[in-house]
């Protein structure tokens, strides 16, 4: 009697492929649990494969089966988070499962999204060293781009989550890879939102604009090469820092803009974390929060910058 193996706890499947997220920046365990049954063809439901099942992986790189029974076809996987957050980036973790009845087999792919946010294990330079975003605390001190340090008045987050993507793709991350943009800047890849501005500072800058410094758009320096959008998203979540003023912080050794509480950037924000940076800023409500820390460029005129200086300047 044929049958196909079955994953009766999965999410979305395709075929024989069946997936999971395990979301690193949400309240969990870190594993994922499952149970593969045999889906009988012809008579019958559910049950175990009558000779068992076998489980494959290739690569335990980002975590590894830590229960595979091969009678019951249970199964648990646990993250290695850490390895995880090394890379700064959304990781796949997959298997194979068959199960078999006598000579007849067949075999099934299972595939777990490990899902970290946009900013989440991106690194600031603190007080004690090197932090990341996610552990910041309001009070706590950050180096800027000129060497002072200054507290954190306010931190905000926004999570988009797929269908946010797919309906608006303008909201996807933009990844600098690392050295992208000179020697250590940034130390490691780096996930900013389209918007995020990052300061960049040379004689074309003077050339072109008559400054010395700009904030340029991340999206503005898409080069496709080392500056590009992640079209592999799934969800992302941006971090806003506030500072007393406008600074220019380093991030990942990059200098990128602190949050900059103007129209547009409030508009963007939800009721909630408004009225959360009215109640600290109760002049933000009436007037503006103060000069940007440099002159800010519109996405095409950092194109210009892109196109005169190549991919790295």
């Amino acid at each position: 009697m044929g049958f196909n193996v079955y994953e009766q706890a999965s999410g979305p499947f395709s075929g024989d492929l069946f997936t999971f997220t395990l979301d690193l920046g949400a309240p969990n365990d870190g594993t994922v649990s499952g149970d593969i049954d045999a889906f009988q063809l012809i008579g019958g439901g559910f049950s175990d494969a009558p000779d068992g099942y076998t489980f494959t992986e290739t690569d335990t790189t980002f975590g590894s089966l830590t229960t595979a029974d091969t009678t019951s076809g249970a199964f648990t996987f646990t993250v290695d988070a850490p390895a995880v957050f090394d890379t700064n980036a959304n990781q796949v973790f997959t298997f194979t499962v068959e199960g078999a009845n006598g000579a007849t087999t067949d075999d099934a792919t299972v595939q777990i999204n490990l899902l970290i946010c946009v900013a989440r294990g991106t690194r600031l330079d603190g007080d004690a060293g090197e932090i990341a975003v996610e552990d910041l605390r309001i009070g706590d001190r950050v180096r800027l781009q000129d060497g002072r340090m200054e507290p954190v008045r306010w931190i905000g987050s926004r999570r988009v989550e797929a269908a946010e993507l797919a309906r608006t793709p303008d909201l996807r991350p933009v990844v600098i890879k690392r050295g992208a943009l000179g020697v250590g800047q940034p130390r490691r890849d780096l996930r900013v939102s389209p918007q995020h501005r990052v300061l960049v500072m040379d004689d074309t800058v003077a050339l072109l604009f008559g400054s010395e410094r700009v904030l340029a758009p991340a999206k503005g320096l898409v080069n496709g090469t080392t500056v590009q959008i992640d079209a592999q998203a799934e969800e992302v979540e941006y971090f806003h820092i506030l500072f007393d003023k406008h600074e220019v912080m380093l991030t990942e050794g990059l200098p990128t803009e602190s949050f900059y509480p103007g129209s547009f950037s409030l508009n963007a924000l939800d009721a909630e974390m408004r009225a959360e940076l009215f109640a600290l800023f109760p002049d933000l409500a009436q007037r503006p929060y103060g000069a940007p820390a440099a002159r800010g460029l519109r996405p095409w005129e950092a194109q210009l910058l892109v196109q005169a200086t190549g991919p790295a300047h």
